[in-house]
């Protein structure tokens, strides 16, 4: 898997992605709805900068642990799983338990959430193609023997 992806690119989409779309939605927010705007949306930018460090160190381990690519996909796939099981559980926390009823910050994490999930499909279309480009030199290298 140490060939499959480029780390640099990867850490610079995420976590530039992540702060630049989460400083375009804060201002969109407070321009167009200034009365929806308050501090607690600045958790839903961090929150999702946890995320993508977490993605990070995940690819970093396997790529330092050179997991096949298939395997890292599925590794993905179930961390896609845990992610939206502990995002429901954080808003159904914040919505019922504290009796919050702010929806902005309900939308706003929604539009980041899905931003957030684009960026992870765009990492794991990109270890897919280049680990199709690899098993074809790999083809050609074994054809060509």
């Amino acid at each position: 898997m140490h060939k499959i992806y480029k780390e640099r690119e990867t850490v610079k989409l995420v976590l530039f992605g992540l702060i630049i779309f989460g400083i375009v939605e804060l201002c969109f927010i407070r321009l167009v709805f200034p009365d929806s705007y308050s501090n607690y949306l600045l958790l839903v930018p961090a929150y999702f900068l946890l995320l993508g460090v977490i993605v990070l160190l995940l690819l970093s381990r396997m790529k330092r642990n050179k997991v096949n690519p298939a395997r890292a996909i599925a590794r993905m796939m179930l961390f896609n799983v845990i992610q939206i099981l502990v995002s429901f559980l954080l808003l159904f926390m914040v919505h019922y338990l504290y009796d919050f009823k702010d929806y902005a910050l309900l939308i706003s994490f929604f539009v980041f959430y899905i931003f957030f999930m684009g960026i992870k499909l765009f990492i794991l279309y990109d270890i897919d193609k280049r680990y199709q480009i690899d098993k074809k030199r790999l083809r050609a290298i074994n054809g060509a023997n």
